[in-house]
């Protein structure tokens, strides 16, 4: 990774494995419930083992979880990991309060976030705000977020940098202490300190895939994280074309589904390689804000990692299945059928799930 100066000029390149970046340790954020939640065993996964730490012994972890809060931002996305050395990363940042278009939708859920974060890292710091592209749906509430807490470390992809949401973000960035870092397919190093049962490794292409010249979802920085036997992948918005390109993509047990669900995401191909077994679709309801414009998420990605994930369970997920989302008529969404390892924002709305590294996520 790239450390970049208040100009924007790259000054230093970090070692994979190490820390350009001074770390906080803090207390663990968020509570679980008082009764166990009842836990949804995985299904088999053949194959090779999930990429990251070597296979860990049965002390592994000692007991602390790994923590994911998918907040209900509507159409966008955000997520606070807490990591189970205490240290916090959040990943995206949900749309700007003030986006032409959305009316009161996007005020109203920034509101809610920003509340949200507050009691959830209770008084701790974000130790890395990782940005996974430009648009609005993911940076838009940076200058925000940026003002109201203690970030270490501020992380994009480097690009778009004239545009007026990069640079509020940047400027914000910059007033109030973050060092502001790039991670693009030149340089992928690690952004945060590895322990030896925690891993935290961008994924991105060896280059950027053509499309990458015209549409920031087609530049998407992804992020794994891996806990023992235990691992989350966010992929922003990538589409076929990048994730065609990421030689390095190994099963994972957590998957934040490519934007929001669409089919412009998440491809046969890319789940026979990513194996996952639960996964998140961060998406606003039908008609909720400028999801009518989007029409997210498609039944047939739905479907698609239902069957990926085991097949359908008791639960169902009201999901695009028309051809064009522009004029689409509301007998054109259907409630899809889900396994019971996939949750959504839209349906379920915020959704935290933990791991104590075995494997194995619970919803809290």
């Amino acid at each position: 990774m790239r450390r970049r100066s208040a100009q924007g000029v790259a000054i230093l390149a970090v070692a994979a494995g190490t820390s350009g970046f001074a770390l906080a340790a803090c207390s663990l954020g968020g509570g679980i419930s008082q009764a166990p939640p009842p836990v949804i065993a995985p299904p088999p996964s053949p194959g090779p083992p999930a990429a990251g730490p070597p296979p860990p012994g049965p002390a592994c972890g000692n007991g602390k979880r790994l923590r994911v809060h998918f907040y209900d931002v509507g159409q966008a996305l955000a997520a606070l990991v807490d990591l189970p050395d205490g240290r916090h990363v959040l990943v995206d940042t949900g749309d700007s309060p003030a986006r032409s278009g959305c009316g009161e939708v996007c005020a109203t859920k920034h509101n809610a976030l920003l509340a949200k974060l507050r009691a959830d890292l209770h008084g701790a710091p974000i130790d890395l705000l990782w940005v996974t592209h430009q648009h609005s749906d993911h940076i838009g509430g940076a200058p925000e977020v940026l003002a109201a807490f203690k970030v270490g470390a501020y992380v994009d992809n480097g690009k778009d940098e004239r545009k007026a949401e990069v640079r509020l973000a940047h400027r914000a960035a910059e007033q109030h202490g973050a060092r502001v870092g790039t991670v693009d397919p030149a340089h992928a190093e690690a952004p945060l300190e590895a322990t030896s049962e925690l891993r935290i490794t961008p994924v991105v292409p060896a280059t950027w895939p053509p499309s990458c010249a015209h549409d920031a979802n087609a530049c998407s920085i992804l992020l794994r994280i891996d806990y023992c036997a235990s691992s989350v992948l966010f992929t922003g918005d990538a589409e076929h074309d990048e994730e065609s390109r990421l030689t390095t993509l190994a099963p994972v047990t957590l998957l934040q589904v490519g934007h929001h669900g669409s089919d412009t995401s998440t491809t046969p191909a890319f789940l026979s390689r990513a194996k996952p077994r639960y996964a998140v679709i961060s998406a606003g309801r039908p008609d909720e804000g400028l999801n009518a414009d989007y029409c997210h998420p498609r039944a047939l990605v739905v479907e698609r990692l239902t069957r990926v994930l085991g097949g359908p369970g008791r639960q169902t997920l009201r999901a695009f299945d028309g051809t064009r989302c522009a004029g689409a008529q509301p007998s054109e969404w259907r409630d899809a059928a889900t396994s019971d390892r996939m949750w959504a924002t839209a349906r379920d709305g915020d959704v935290v799930v933990s791991t104590g590294g075995d494997g194995v996520f619970v919803r809290d």
